[in-house]
C-alpha cells in the first residue's frame, strides 16, 4: 500500500515534486512524520515555499512550519532549515480503499483500518464487503455470518444451524420454498458481493 502526494504550492506553481509513501506498517505518527519529509525534501526552486522549516542532522526529524533550536525527538542541535510548503494534495494510490483518501490526503480511519485487517482472520474481501454496507470495523466480525451463492442458500444453511428444520427429515425439509424464506429472513441480514451480515 503506498499513497503519492504533491507539495500544493510547487503543484499551484505548476511543477509537480511528487513523493510516494509506504504505508505497510506506518502508524498515523509516522506518516505525519514521512509527509513532513517528503515536503522538506522536495526540490524547491529558489524562493520557493511557504514556510520555513527544519530537519534535524542527526535523526531526521523534521517540523514543517517552525525553525527548532534543538531536536524534540533526540535532542540534537545540528538543524537543517530551508523553505517549503506547508500543504500537499494526493496524486496517487495503490492498493488503499478509495473511501480512506480524499484530494488532499488519506483519513486517519485508514490506520484504524490497517491495524484492524493486520489482526482480524478475515479476509479483505469480508472487510470491504462490511465497509460497503456501512458496518463500522469492530462491527464486522461479530455480524458476519459467511459467504453463500445465493440468499436461498444463506436461508436454508441458517435454518439448519439455527434448529429451525432438520435437514434429515425428508419432509417438511425437502417441502421449504427457500426463496420464500430467504426474502423474510433478509430484512435481519444484509449481503454484498455474497458475503453475508447480520445488521441488528
Amino acid at each position: 500500500m503506498n499513497i503519492t502526494l504533491y507539495p500544493l504550492g510547487a503543484y499551484v506553481s505548476g511543477y509537480c515534486l511528487p513523493f510516494t509513501i509506504e504505508l505497510d506498517g506506518m502508524d498515523q505518527a509516522d506518516y505525519g512524520q514521512a509527509v513532513s519529509a517528503g515536503l522538506f525534501e522536495a526540490k524547491y526552486k529558489k524562493g520557493d515555499g511557504n514556510v520555513l522549516s527544519s530537519r534535524c542532522q542527526r535523526c531526521g526529524h523534521v517540523v514543517i512550519g517552525s525553525v527548532v533550536k534543538c531536536c524534540g525527538e533526540c535532542g540534537g542541535i545540528f538543524i537543517e532549515a530551508k523553505q517549503t510548503d506547508e500543504e500537499w494534495i494526493v496524486c496517487d494510490y495503490e492498493d488503499v480503499p478509495s473511501e480512506f483518501v480524499s484530494e488532499y490526503d488519506l483519513s486517519a480511519d485508514f490506520f484504524t483500518y490497517s491495524e484492524f485487517m493486520a489482526n482480524t482472520h478475515l479476509d479483505h474481501a469480508v472487510i470491504d464487503a462490511g465497509l460497503y454496507l456501512g458496518l463500522d470495523l469492530l462491527q464486522i466480525e461479530e455480524a458476519y455470518r459467511g459467504q453463500y451463492d445465493s440468499d436461498a442458500d444463506f436461508a436454508e444453511q441458517y435454518a439448519e444451524e439455527t434448529g429451525a428444520v432438520d435437514s434429515s427429515l425428508a419432509w417438511p425439509y425437502l417441502c421449504i420454498d427457500w426463496d420464500w424464506a430467504a426474502r423474510d429472513l433478509m430484512y435481519d441480514f444484509s449481503e454484498h458481493d455474497h458475503h453475508y451480515f447480520y445488521l441488528h
